[in-house]
């Protein structure tokens, strides 16, 4: 079982964050990939994914990230999107659980 804590936007390639909504989620699903990756598992041993937006009603970024990584709908992640609170410049975060090895 794979369980991370939080999943920010910060490019740690770069040392950068981005600017836009779209980039701090291609980096999220970059740091999702490269998590499961390092584990030893693929994105298809992913269970579900917990997603923080700032703003709820923009998700055009998440849902574009979300089918290149899964693109078969019947076989998708369960998947929660809740608010963002607080006055963080982060536009989105996230954390998600695996299961390697099965």
């Amino acid at each position: 079982m794979l369980v991370t804590g939080l999943i920010m936007r910060r490019d740690t390639r770069s040392d950068t964050v981005p600017d836009t909504i779209e980039e701090q989620c291609a980096i999220l699903f970059r740091h999702i990939r490269d998590i499961v990756d390092a584990a030893g598992g693929t994105t298809d041993d992913i269970i579900k994914i917990n997603v923080w937006l700032k703003d709820p009603s923009d998700r055009s970024a998440l849902n574009a990230e979300w089918t290149a990584m899964f693109p078969d709908p019947e076989n998708r992640p369960a998947r929660q999107a809740s608010s963002l609170e607080g006055d963080s410049i982060a536009m989105m975060q996230c954390d998600f659980m695996a299961v390697l090895g099965g």
